[in-house]
């Protein structure tokens, strides 16, 4: 069929028609995809995603025995984020069924607008997330966070502090290690579907969160456990305020437990702060330790050194000392044992105040520890405007002085590994991406605080104040304690006195007393009607002790452990009699009677000198150790001092004017002196040990 002019010159044209059509369509695909391609790209991504940032995993944190002690767990949250009014409207209405609010509330109530970023609710259970996310309107999301756990509950959440909703440090180590275990924060890319009606359906990681690292804290848990069951149990038995205590490895410095108990905390699952380390306070009678330290340096006193006590009351620059018993003649050994406040003014006024306050800062008095938590007190030790008499010996018995518990604790346990104060710290190491614990440096010495021999000194002593002295309520048949006690009136700050029956009872010492492990304190705030340090703070820590040795039995000695299996057997002790004065012979024979053993200097002669004292208790073949002297003669001999402890070599130089300089610990191989030779005066005596 052969077509005409005008249906040739219609074809033409729907042809042309066609072929702009398509060339309008390709340039406007070429202008959209290649021209426009950026910035509807923008368009696409935001409408169908979007960039959110990925929490990183807080790091674990343990106990020095691999106990976790802080954890997280994952759970869902709900948030809104609408596009548009009519995703708002649908997002309030499912609101308020699921969360059976009053219909027209949840807008106002949760602050919903288009665009804009709104939490629903935090920490859902997982029935609940299931459903919101098969049925949620589009805008409404969940998201996937960490919870902080703590698997022992409340124990050493003073130390372990606590986080917020947004697992950030709000107290304690949380707080203060915060930036260490929090990590860094990811990035990823997110796409919805057409229908926005679910959040993650693809999502890429731009940047990766970098998890928190994992801390090994020194702290003991077991330990913990039991410091806080204890002073629990001692401020509720005294009816106290509260207490707080604080123990550490005497040897590295470790924290091995610190708390604090208050009846009135009314959240003890999420602490402030812990009062062993913020609070400060007047130490009272357990400051004589460092007093005795002072003075046994200084070479002012030995043991049997004595001096008047007044009867229990002195005048000192028209005002009054006084003790609680009316004592007279003491030996500076019977003063500490008996807290004597004027055998102890006497002596430190004769030495000086201005030492008595170095000798507090040797031992950290006054400064901060730098142990690394957060709100930590340096206490105060300073001198007074003007030293008289009076203001020397009211700084020498603990007044006019703060400290903290730990402070305490760590100054304790400068005396009991021989006079070292090493810097207190709880974090024992960090675990790398492998899982391996990478420790630090074990132990870091801040000064020597008094000489060897001189600590060995206050050691015997402060033994001799729990087996005969105030402490009598410490001593143990289980492990051997040595300590000082503390009772100490409180001061009144707005009327600028002390209170006459307001007290901060007190009791700081180590164990094991031959060779110390462990040194703390405790402390009852304000105990009633029984108030003395010895009957109330005491008690508490010799439980503490014994409780931490029948579950810690590889860390004693053999010989340690049949001191305690032996201490619970009456029959097997002997009282020692008093030898002093007696001739060598005579002294044999009431040691004999009494089933002891007798080692001297010479074979003849009177006795003039003797340790342990008299009325001590010793195990039956244990040794009294005595010094003889002849009549014409004021030699001195040079005593056998091979096996002996370093106490018992110790007491003996005191007695002879002796210095001592000694390696190792346990008992004494071997000596420079032999023996048998006369002690010259400034005599040195090196001293070889090993625990056998």
């Amino acid at each position: 069929m052969k077509r005409t002019r005008q249906e040739k010159v219609r074809l033409g044209f729907l042809f042309v028609l066609t072929c702009c059509f398509f060339l309008v369509v390709f340039l406007r695909l070429v202008h959209l995809q290649v021209l426009l391609h950026d910035s509807y790209s923008e368009v696409v991504d935001r409408q169908s995603g979007g960039t959110v940032t990925i929490p990183s995993a807080r790091g674990v944190i343990y106990d020095r025995n691999g106990r976790v002690m802080a954890n997280n767990v994952y759970q869902s949250s709900v948030y809104a984020y609408p596009e548009n009014r009519k995703e708002l409207n649908d997002i309030a209405r499912y609101i308020e069924k699921v969360w059976n609010l009053s219909p027209n509330t949840a807008k106002k109530q949760f602050g919903l607008a288009p665009k804009r970023f709104r939490w629903i609710k935090r920490m859902i259970d997982d029935r609940l997330a299931a459903r919101i996310e098969k049925e949620a309107p589009p805008g409404l999301h969940l998201r996937q966070e960490a919870q902080r756990v703590y698997p022992m509950g409340v124990v050493g959440k003073q130390i372990l502090g606590f986080t917020d909703i947004d697992n950030r440090g709000q107290s304690g180590l949380e707080y203060a290690w915060d930036s260490v275990l929090a990590g860094q924060k990811g990035y990823a890319d997110i796409r919805r579907d057409g229908l926005r009606r679910t959040f993650k359906v693809k999502e890429k990681a731009l940047v990766k969160p970098i998890p928190g690292q994992s801390v090994v804290l020194t702290l003991d848990y077991r330990m913990q456990e039991i410091v806080e069951e204890e002073l629990r149990n001692a401020v509720e038995k005294y009816n106290a305020k509260s207490g707080m205590a604080a123990f550490i490895d005497c040897n590295n410095g470790d924290i091995l437990a610190m708390a604090h108990f208050d009846p009135s905390e009314k959240h003890p699952e999420r602490p402030v702060k812990l009062r062993a380390v913020t609070d400060r306070w007047e130490p009272g009678s357990i400051f004589k330790a460092f007093t005795a330290a002072a003075l046994l340096d200084s070479g002012l006193v030995d043991f049997t050194d004595s001096t008047y006590c007044e009867e229990g009351k002195w005048r000192c620059n028209n005002r009054y000392l006084h003790d609680d018993k009316e004592l007279g003649w003491l030996s500076f050994r019977q003063i500490m044992e008996l807290s004597s406040n004027i055998g102890v003014a006497k002596y430190a006024i004769e030495l000086g105040g201005e030492k008595i306050i170095e000798a507090a800062r040797r031992f950290g008095l006054g400064e901060k520890s730098n142990c690394g938590l957060p709100g930590e007190t340096s206490g105060k030790v300073t001198p007074p405007g003007r030293w008289s008499e009076y203001n020397t010996a009211m700084v020498a018995i603990g007044h006019s002085v703060a400290v903290s518990a730990l402070q305490m604790a760590a100054a304790f346990g400068a005396i009991a590994n021989g006079g070292e104060l090493l810097r207190p710290r709880f974090i024992l190491g960090h675990v790398d991406s492998e899982g391996c614990v990478m420790t630090g440096n074990r132990c870091e010495i801040i000064r020597r605080t008094m000489e060897r021999a001189s600590a060995d000194t206050l050691r015997a002593i402060l033994r001799g104040v729990v087996q005969r002295g105030t402490a009598e309520a410490a001593n143990s048949t289980v492990v051997s304690i040595a300590g000082k006690t503390g009772t100490a009136q409180i001061y009144d700050v707005e009327n600028r006195r002390y209170f006459y029956s307001k007290y901060m009872a007190s009791f700081a010492g180590f164990f094991p007393a031959e060779q110390p492990l462990v040194a703390g304190i405790v402390v009852i705030e304000k105990p009633h009607p029984i108030h003395y340090g010895g009957w109330t703070a005491a008690p508490a820590f010799r439980k503490i002790a014994e409780r931490y040795a029948v579950l810690n039995p590889d860390l004693f000695t053999s010989s340690e452990r049949i001191l305690a299996e032996q201490g619970s057997h009456d029959e097997q002790t002997a009282e020692v009699p008093n030898l002093i004065g007696r001739n060598l012979t005579n002294a044999e024979q009431a040691v004999f009677k009494e089933g002891l053993m007798l080692r001297t200097n010479r074979s003849d002669g009177l006795v003039i000198w003797q340790y342990p004292q008299p009325d001590h208790l010793l195990f039956a073949g244990d040794e009294v150790i005595v010094v003889t002297q002849e009549l014409a003669s004021d030699d001195v001999m040079m005593l056998d001092l091979k096996g002996l402890s370093i106490r018992e070599a110790s007491a003996f130089a005191s007695f002879a004017n002796i210095k001592l300089e000694i390696t190792g610990q346990g008992q004494v191989v071997k000596q420079s002196i032999r023996p048998g030779t006369d002690i010259t005066d400034d005599a040195v005596c090196k001293l070889a040990c090993r625990s056998i």
